[in-house]
């Protein structure tokens, strides 16, 4: 009990969706209140009285605080003439977590703007004749952080080992340990999946301290239940892009031609690609304009075949050898003789970490590498 590896054998396997699931003709009371601030946050973006209109109540309210600290409160009505008098915005939007109770839920959801403006949205919603409506909203606003200070997590929605019943998921330690590093140093986080949304995490342990601390909080969880599409990534915002690792890893995000894109794109704007453990497996198609492998000559480190239990029924699933893949495309994998050593490589824009126990090293190697050391 208690084992931190970046194995198959499982402690804890928590959804961050943090409920049980439905059949699969119903929708959870948070998938519905979900499509609802969907339909808010694409009503202020696009200038769209339909879509929001279909998220409020008819007796919406707004209420909020000016600046002169006098109470302001707008209908529904006058909110969506002010909300689509210009038309598209480019507003980006995204949920920060909801919290339900029986026909009553609240909500928070962050819209970044143009003016690098970077409102927070409370919402109260009830369920109302079978569907969540928004009945009151409040706000307020700060400067967004600078774009040269934020890091791309990039994660995996899968949630078996292939298309067998053997759980798999993200590893929990590979996410907070480099999330709190980075945090610390002042960078904002944001997290992408192929599919967006909850993603499944595992390989928890409720002694460590610093898992306890991110496992209980709430705005960090709704990160991992609410993580971005690929489509709502602007590359030139971030820095660094970071794979976490976990078995869920080998699934879905090497082959996605998005996330490459991503990557890719950091990569070509200088920045930094890093991996941790079967995180690498994402680096394996990585490729520049010309079509040769981003990492062609340079040594890479990840979860080796040497540590792997080829016979087991979770490896036969994986869709390739990272080891097979690296070394096929031109680079140089690396690993060290045993497992647990804080085992990582940097070469160039490449930084790369064995297994969970040189997470902070890579976190901390990247951090040194942005800020020019």
């Amino acid at each position: 009990m208690g084992l931190l590896l970046c194995l198959p054998l499982q402690v804890f396997h928590l959804s961050a969706a943090a409920q049980s699931l439905p059949a699969q003709s119903e929708k959870t009371d948070t998938e519905q209140i979900s499509e609802t601030l969907e339909d808010y946050m694409q009503g202020v973006a696009n200038g769209d009285a339909i879509r929001l209109r279909k998220a409020f109540h008819p007796d919406f309210k707004l209420y909020a605080v000016n600046r002169d600290k006098t109470l302001l409160v707008r209908s529904g009505e006058q909110y969506i003439k002010d909300a689509t008098a210009y038309g598209k915005f480019n507003r980006v939007g995204r949920i920060l977590s909801v919290d339900v109770e029986d026909e009553v839920a609240m909500a928070k959801v962050e819209i970044l703007t143009p003016g690098d403006r970077l409102f927070i949205d409370f919402f109260q919603l009830l369920k109302y004749e079978g569907a969540w409506k928004i009945v009151n909203k409040s706000y307020t606003w700060k400067a967004a952080p600078k774009r040269n200070k934020k890091i791309l997590f990039i994660t995996s929605n899968q949630h078996t080992y292939g298309n067998t019943k053997l759980d798999t998921s993200n590893h929990f330690d590979e996410i907070v340990v480099a999330y709190d590093v980075f945090k610390k140093q002042g960078y904002t986080v944001d997290f992408v999946s192929p599919q967006g949304g909850a993603i499944p995490i595992g390989y928890i342990k409720t002694s460590d301290g610093l898992h306890k601390q991110y496992l209980y909080n709430a705005e960090f969880m709704n990160l991992l239940k609410h993580t971005l599409k690929p489509a709502q990534i602007k590359v030139g915002d971030y820095q660094a892009v970071y794979y976490s690792g976990g078995g869920a890893a080998m699934f879905g995000v090497a082959e996605n031609a998005e996330i490459q894109a991503i990557a890719t794109g950091v990569h070509r704007n200088g920045g930094i690609v890093s991996a941790v453990c079967h995180g690498t497996a994402g680096l394996v198609h990585l490729k520049n304009s010309a079509g040769v492998p981003l990492y062609s000559g340079k040594k890479i480190t990840g979860y080796p075949d040497a540590f792997e239990n080829k016979t087991a029924a979770y490896y036969k699933t994986f869709p390739f050898s990272i080891d097979a893949e690296i070394t096929r495309n031109g680079g140089n994998l690396v690993h060290a003789k045993e497992f647990g050593t804080n085992f990582y490589v940097v070469d160039g824009q490449f930084i790369t970490g064995q297994d969970p126990s040189s997470t902070a090293s890579v976190a901390s190697k990247v951090i040194e590498a942005l800020q020019g050391k």
